[in-house]
């Protein structure tokens, strides 16, 4: 584990700054999801002070919302977002202008049940994956919204986290014509071709993960959640329940990239694309150890880089 890590900006847990998604604009801009406020933060370059961007209202944490969510832009700089939520009128997809941050509902996203991540090919199309129906969306560059691959158990979660809701398809990445992604309660990393015809090929296993025993005769998985790539086709993870991350190269084995602090159930993770940062991964704490017995002190909410030694792929 030759990678160095730091705590860029620290987010106080106390005020709900719990920040899940994260994406990095061509410009450098960099947008991080407080999941349980509903709002879209914007960390200019060269800056440590987040400005709220946007915000989507009516989520309830107290009635089990999830929140804001996986982030990505599309080639203009408008920010995509996935909100989960109990409000029909906050659940689903939503896009906010790259200027003035106004949200708009991508139709018929309201109804994806927990629209986790997302992530756009070079067409312009939209993939979403739905972590509870073990699925992925699509939204063409000119069509409607609608599901695009459904019914696949390397997609499918299991309940194991025991949350109430099987969470199974989770971050999101496309290469080359290949989709991949993350199941978390398999701990898989798992690869979807796409043909020249927009249509699913069959879905490999990349790589699985070995259960961690969390407390004794007691074994969970090692839950993959934000996926990144970089230049030469390595997939990085965010093994959100272990704070690790580690590299899975494009013949299926997996290297510890870093471990332990400043990470802190690191949700989601993009390189930097401008200004010196193309060879940094940054990420976001989700620090929500303590819900599933954690017991191992931590840093908390927020934004941290990982400096490496390769730079991340050109955004679409």
């Amino acid at each position: 584990m030759d990678a160095s890590a730091e705590l860029v900006i620290a987010f106080d847990e106390s005020a709900g700054q719990a920040p899940e998604g994260i994406a990095v604009d061509k410009t450098g801009n960099i947008f991080v999801s407080i999941a349980p406020l509903g709002q879209l933060w914007k960390i200019a370059p060269g800056s440590d002070t987040p400005e709220v961007f946007g915000t989507i209202s009516g989520i309830d944490p107290s009635a089990g919302d999830l929140g804001m969510l996986g982030l990505a832009t599309d080639a203009q700089g408008n920010v995509y977002a996935g909100v989960q939520s109990s409000n029909a009128a906050a659940n689903g997809v939503w896009v906010f202008d790259r200027k003035s941050g106004a949200a708009t509902r991508i139709e018929g996203s309201e109804n994806v049940a927990l629209a986790n991540d997302l992530a756009f090919d070079k067409r312009g199309n939209l993939y979403i994956t739905d972590s509870i129906l073990g699925a992925i969306w699509r939204l063409p560059k000119r069509g409607t919204l609608a599901p695009w691959l459904t019914g696949d158990e390397n997609l499918a979660g299991t309940g194991v986290l025991g949350l109430g809701v099987p969470v199974g398809a989770n971050g999101i990445e496309f290469r080359q014509g290949t989709l991949y992604v993350a199941n978390t309660e398999k701990g898989l990393v798992v690869t979807v071709p796409v043909g020249h015809d927009g249509e699913p090929g069959t879905s490999s296993i990349l790589a699985a993960f070995p259960e961690v025993e969390v407390q004794p005769g007691v074994f969970l998985p090692s839950a993959a959640d934000g996926l990144a790539l970089d230049v030469f086709g390595n997939v990085y993870v965010a093994q959100i329940n272990l704070s690790t991350i580690v590299k899975v190269t494009p013949d299926g084995n997996v290297d510890v990239v870093f471990s332990g602090d400043p990470l802190d159930w690191p949700s989601s993770i993009k390189f930097g694309t401008s200004g010196g940062n193309q060879q940094t991964l940054f990420g976001v704490n989700f620090s929500i150890g303590e819900g599933f017995g954690d017991v191992v002190p931590r840093v908390g909410p927020g934004l941290f880089a990982v400096d490496l030694d390769v730079p991340g792929m050109p955004l679409p």
